[in-house]
């Protein structure tokens, strides 16, 4: 099993080192019940769809965010620009 360090860069060697990589994430109760109801919403078979799905989504917006990209969201004819502090 490898161990991740979050603060340091992760080389292109680490990540062809093996097929798959098990992390073992500690969730507090109330983030774990939020993660349940992720899945559930969602549809996904495991929590680890969920967390690969997430995963996806923020490195998505991470890329339009650098790229200067504002979101917006629209209901009927109702528009609302959003900004997501992290």
């Amino acid at each position: 099993m490898a161990t991740v360090d979050i603060e340091k860069p992760v080389s292109e060697e680490e990540t062809k080192e093996s097929p798959r990589h098990r992390l073992q994430l500690d969730f507090s109760p109330e983030a774990y019940s939020r993660l349940l109801e992720v899945r559930r919403k969602s549809d996904a078979r495991t929590n680890a769809e969920v967390v690969r799905n997430a995963l996806r989504l923020y490195e998505w917006f991470l890329e339009q965010k650098q790229n200067k990209y504002r979101l917006q969201l629209v209901k009927d004819d109702t528009l609302k620009e959003v900004e997501i502090v992290l």
